[in-house]
């Protein structure tokens, strides 16, 4: 009694994407590349960003969140892609992260419980640390020791 183990064309596809997705790193996108990548994500974020400051929004949030989910996890994409073609970690995407965090949801309890002297200089802070970083990453050439072809 035989049976035929080849595989149904469900796993071949699961095969392929886990493929591509071990591989994604292989290629290396420049510094043109990535502004072309990243910035439109970017100006989605903010477009939902301000939709929900509005009253009423502009948008509905059944179809803006999403969208920003979506635009988001891109954006992180293209981030991590541009750290590992510089030849830095991926990790590196918590210099974005965190300020942001901090900025958006904790930045209302601290205006509250800091002399406005210091909070203005770490709002700053939080605020242009990220735009430096991204800036970085457009203006930063290719590191020729990087471990990827």
């Amino acid at each position: 009694m035989t049976t035929d183990h080849s595989p149904i064309p469900r796993q071949l596809w699961i095969k392929q994407r886990c493929i591509a997705l071990e591989t994604q790193f292989n290629g290396r996108i420049g510094r043109a590349a990535f502004a072309i990548r990243f910035l439109p994500l970017l100006a989605v974020l903010a477009l939902a960003y301000w939709n929900g400051l509005q009253t009423p929004p502009r948008v509905a949030a059944w179809i803006a969140a999403p969208l920003a989910a979506v635009a988001f996890y891109l954006a992180l994409l293209v981030l991590s892609h541009r750290f590992h073609d510089l030849g830095q970690s991926g990790a590196n995407l918590l210099q974005i992260i965190l300020p942001g965090f901090v900025w958006l949801w904790v930045g209302g309890d601290m205006m509250a419980k800091l002399p406005p002297s210091i909070w203005i200089g770490a709002a700053i802070v939080l605020a242009v640390w990220p735009a430096i970083v991204i800036l970085r990453l457009c203006f930063q050439a290719r590191q020729p020791n990087a471990s990827n072809p």
